[in-house]
């Protein structure tokens, strides 16, 4: 009895070790991105939110979403070398904002955009934030 206790108590902590060693490894490299929040333009319409990625070989990933967490959009773009870039909102879960934002970042790190689409997500123009680390960016500041 007491050598099966054993074995068990070795199988759990097999199991647990095993876990605790498959974690994901946490990111440490920095990713640059791009932050931010709006009222929306639309009479009674929640917040527009936004927390983006900007990649090396110029391509914009990331989320945009409604204050409320009534939906939330995948947004993919690109940027070029002055710094314009054209990203498209595709709903992804929920009635998430759906449209394109084209802007402009300038050399002194001010970006700005304007998002035209349907419904909550028409109409506006964002004073966006960029942030030299998604990692460490505690929250979403407003625009």
């Amino acid at each position: 009895m007491k050598s099966r206790n054993f074995i068990g108590m070795l199988a759990i902590g097999a199991l647990a070790l095993g876990v605790a060693a498959s974690r994901p490894a946490v990111a440490k490299t920095p990713v640059a991105g791009i932050v931010g929040q709006t009222a929306s333009s639309v009479a009674d319409c929640p917040n527009v939110m936004w927390r983006l990625a900007r990649h090396d070989d110029g391509a914009i990933t990331g989320i945009f979403f409604y204050s409320d967490l009534s939906g939330t959009s995948q947004a993919t773009g690109t940027e070029d070398a002055s710094g314009r870039f054209h990203i498209q909102l595709t709903s992804a879960m929920g009635n998430g904002p759906v449209g394109v934002v084209n802007g402009q970042r300038s050399p002194d790190g001010k970006v700005v955009a304007d998002l035209v689409g349907q419904g909550c997500a028409n109409d506006h123009f964002l004073q966006m934030r960029a942030v030299t680390d998604l990692n460490t960016a505690a929250s979403i500041p407003g625009g």
